[in-house]
């Protein structure tokens, strides 16, 4: 007596929310009634040997026929109906509001249709029991159609307007017969009461389904209402970040732009104290605009959860030597010690450690450079220092200590909330309080853990602790990275600076000063082999404008040549060398020779990265 609204499985979805009360129990009983319809197929397989067999002895053989031709008619128009709400539905399985309300009419049409067809046929059979004669046949036969009228009541129930209108009619043909058989009788009377009680648990089951589909629709609703929430928030969310991602690339832009014309004009001005310091100022300013930049766009990236982390072996002791060398210049210039400490390890564990830490080198590298900076910006003197801890609990810990103003606990708590700021000890330092925040994010993507400890007026640890597996095998280092490095404290570089600009000499070799390192100057090459021959140097500085076409094989075997003899002017052949370019265009053939290129106009930052991988550093 159904028709089809939907696959079984698929969820009613929720109707417009101006859609009436009335409609949405009406579209959920309608669907209730549908999913009742192999059950309708089951009853009526199981009640049809027993109709047939009482029939056979109830009526003649021709009203027999007759009862079997109108079941197979109302059979076959029954699965028409089905089969075309079924491919109505399947054409439209999410419907606009207009055409849901037609479609709730239409299964409403067929599936009332379908269910007054069975209710006549009911009607006639019990209507032609009782004219057909009495007997004890016939009252059997009755009671067989007073249980199919309690059928269609039982399945007229999920739709109040069914039960109200063909559920009176499907009990009225079976009482109406058996009071014709036996006016008066205790069976007449008790046919009636049992269709009576039927009726009213009829009603009973509606008013709780109606209950049921309410609050199934609220449901729904609650769940679409979340996922359209959810929706906006991740479109609100993406959108943010390709704002910031704009914002960023622009103001990164514009700020690349004032560095590049700041270091240009730095090279007119002669060594006098005040304008270079005033252009200083800005270069500085500017270094820092842009790591606030960088730091806020990947606080969001990490707070979204679309931060990309490649979790391998890492060799930690190589790259805690790189972040020292990175910033014992900070150091050197407030008057700090920066050292590495790695006494708390296992003895003979270094330098390869057994088994490695697992992390994402960039990211390691970007936490920690938080941690050292963040440690040599706040301490007004005494130490800092880098420690290495194994911790029983599956983690190598990377401490940063320092001897600084020291937090309280509230302070402590509240240095690694986002965008705050402690007041008592960042004053008059600029920032977007987003280090140790972005820090936190990191580790926990890499599995591991960020905390701290502080005392006020003592000093601050800070520490990042990373998976240790004993297991796992570090990365390989450089063949000869193993021979004994200067020591810790000492990061300042021996540099051959080679330039035939007088101008950008005493640039490079203002800068080269102010990042601690000491500077040989040479006009040319041949004055170049000469001073590295005569003194040991860790690192050589080109700047002589364009250098040769390394296209022509000549040019380029000639500057191999001079290469080849710098680095052997030195014990161990371990040279950087470092060349700036106009422009980026033999960027790759001279890599190809060992030489690293920066482009002009030179970024400090830049450079001191580019030397930190020097022999004495690395």
């Amino acid at each position: 007596m159904n028709s089809p609204q939907r696959t079984p499985t698929e969820p009613a979805s929720p109707l417009p929310r101006h859609v009436s009360r009335d409609s949405v129990v009406l579209d959920y009983g309608l669907l209730a009634q549908w999913r009742l319809s192999p059950y309708a197929l089951g009853f009526f397989g199981i009640g049809l040997p027993l109709f047939i067999w009482a029939a056979a002895l109830a009526v003649s053989g021709w009203l027999l026929a007759i009862y079997l031709m109108v079941f197979l008619i109302n059979w076959t128009v029954f699965m028409i109906m089905k089969n075309q709400s079924a491919k109505r539905m399947t054409a439209t399985p999410t419907p606009d509001p207009a055409l849901r309300y037609t479609l709730i009419r239409e299964r409403r049409l067929r599936q009332g249709a379908a269910g007054a067809l069975w209710t006549l046929t009911l009607l006639m059979i019990s209507l032609s029991v009782s004219l057909s004669g009495q007997g004890q046949h016939n009252e059997f036969m009755l009671m067989i159609c007073g249980g199919a009228a309690v059928g269609v009541i039982f399945f007229c129930a999920p739709v109040l307007l069914f039960l109200l209108i063909l559920g009176p009619i499907a009990v009225a043909g079976p009482i109406f017969a058996m009071y014709h058989l036996h006016p008066g009788g205790e069976l007449s009377q008790f046919m009636t009461g049992g269709m009576a009680l039927t009726l009213a648990m009829g009603f009973v089951l509606n008013r709780h389904m109606q209950e049921h589909y309410l609050l199934q629709h609220g449901q729904l609703e609650a769940a679409s209402e979340r996922e359209s929430a959810r929706a906006e928030a991740h479109a609100l969310n993406d959108a943010k970040m390709a704002l910031m991602e704009t914002l960023s690339r622009e103001v990164q832009t514009g700020l690349t732009g004032i560095e590049q014309n700041l270091l240009q004009g730095l090279t007119h001005l002669s060594r006098a104290p005040a304008p270079r310091q005033y252009v200083d100022a800005a270069l500085n300013e500017v270094g820092h605009l842009q790591s606030i930049l960088v730091t806020t766009l990947d606080n969001d990236t990490a707070a979204a959860g679309q931060i990309e982390i490649d979790v391998r072996p890492l060799d930690i002791d190589l790259l805690a030597q790189r972040m020292i060398g990175q910033f014992a210049p900070l150091a050197h210039s407030k008057g700090l010690s920066l050292s590495y400490n790695t006494s708390s390890l296992p003895e003979g564990t270094l330098p390869g450690l057994k088994g490695a830490a697992l992390g994402d080198e960039h990211r390691v590298e970007q936490i920690l450079a938080h941690l050292l900076s963040n440690a040599l910006l706040y301490t007004q003197q005494g130490r800092v220092e880098l420690k290495l801890l194994l911790l029983p609990e599956g983690f190598l810990r990377l401490e940063v200590v320092d001897s600084g103003p020291g937090l309280s606990p509230g302070e402590l708590e509240q240095a690694f909330t986002p965008h705050a700021r402690i007041l008592r000890t960042s004053s008059g330092q600029s920032g977007a309080g987003l280090g140790l925040s972005l820090s936190r994010s990191l580790s926990a993507l890499m599995g591991g853990r960020t905390g701290a400890e502080s005392t006020l007026d003592v000093g601050s640890k800070f520490w990042l602790d990373l998976p240790y597996d004993s297991g796992a095998v570090p990365p390989p280092r450089p063949v000869d990275s193993d021979d004994a490095p200067r020591a810790a404290h000492d990061h300042s570089l021996r540099v051959l600076l080679i330039s035939n600009d007088s101008l950008r000499s005493a640039l490079l070799r203002d800068s080269l000063e102010h990042l601690g390192h000491k500077c040989l100057t040479s006009t040319s090459r041949e004055r170049a082999l000469t001073l590295a021959k005569k003194a040991p140097i860790d690192a050589c500085l080109i700047s002589t404008g364009t250098l040769d076409v390394l296209e022509d094989a000549d040019h380029r075997g000639t500057l191999e040549r001079f290469l080849n003899s710098l680095r052997q002017t030195q014990e161990d052949a371990r040279l950087t060398i470092v060349a700036l370019l106009p422009d980026g265009q033999q960027a790759e053939a001279l890599h190809d020779l060992g030489v690293t290129s920066l482009l002009m106009p030179l970024n400090r930052e830049a450079l001191s990265r580019a030397l930190a991988q020097a022999p004495s550093l690395a």
